[in-house]
């Protein structure tokens, strides 16, 4: 009776064994197709595998992937399938690279803890329109603030967080550009302060013997923002060039972001005073 047992769980072991052994990874793509593998390697572009009982190592680009289930049951989502990212349409046709011209793409806005897409393309208007102001002063030509939004809509690409979505050397494909001015600006609201002065006059009438006193007064009050500005600039190879953060000093509107952008502008690589 005990050997029986004993056999019994022996090919109970075996079996889990070889189901075990026999358990792969699963990667799925995003037009449809699973394939049962052995994951090697995930890095920040691409993923290596190998079929099942070959040792030659394959390579897929991670954009292509939607996630990966581990034999372990662990499963990984990829950033491309879990933010909808729409693809390019294939009738867009990439402009020629200029690697020594700039673009502004448009700014991500925070106000609050409240996307302002509105506010982060005029962040990146009044950038553009700063830098036309004293065109000699650039080393760099910068393309026209309207073409850079069309090629951005042509790809799909609306707002700024949606460039979340592409590594920033498609982006550079996508606009045509060697430099990528971009950044984030968060504005949130701290206080209200009031203030008020006043003063008096006495006019002293000797002839009817009164005293009259004039008073005049007023108030004011001001609101008070935290604001940051993320300043990055990067090159066609998705390198950054400028990757720095500005606090503007005494921020009474929302708008106070432009004197950080102004003093971030003069001192990129590609502006001479």
């Amino acid at each position: 009776m005990k050997y029986s047992k004993l056999l019994i769980l022996f090919f109970i072991v075996m079996f889990y064994s070889a189901n075990a052994q026999n358990a792969s990874d699963e990667i799925f793509m995003t037009n449809g197709e699973t394939i049962a593998a052995k994951v090697l390697r995930v890095e920040p572009n691409t993923i290596t595998y190998t079929y099942l009982g070959e040792d030659l190592e394959n390579v897929v680009k991670k954009e292509a992937v939607y996630k990966i289930t581990f034999k372990s049951g662990r499963e990984q989502l990829f950033t491309q399938s879990s933010t909808g990212r729409q693809s390019i349409s294939p009738d867009f046709e990439y402009p020629t690279m200029k690697s020594n011209e700039g673009v502004i793409l448009p700014f991500e806005f925070v106000f609050d803890g409240a996307e302002a897409p509105e506010e982060g393309f005029e962040a990146q208007e009044y950038y553009y329109h700063n830098l036309m102001r004293k065109p000699e002063r650039n080393t760099i030509t910068y393309q026209d603030i309207d073409i850079t939004l069309k090629r951005l809509r042509e790809a799909g690409i609306t707002k700024a967080n949606d460039l979340r979505n592409y590594e920033m050397t498609e982006i550079a494909k996508i606009v045509g550009a060697g430099v990528l001015v971009t950044g984030k600006i968060t504005v949130d609201y701290r206080s209200t302060t009031s203030s008020s002065s006043g003063s008096s006059t006495t006019k002293v009438d000797t002839k009817k013997k009164k005293v009259k006193t004039y008073s005049s007064g007023s108030s004011r009050s001001m609101d008070e923002f935290d604001t940051k500005v993320l300043f990055v600039i990067y090159d066609k190879n998705g390198n950054k060039i400028v990757n720095v953060n500005r606090v503007p000093f005494m921020a009474t509107t929302r708008d106070n972001y432009v004197t950080a952008l102004n003093y971030l502008m003069k001192r990129t690589p590609y502006y001479q005073k």
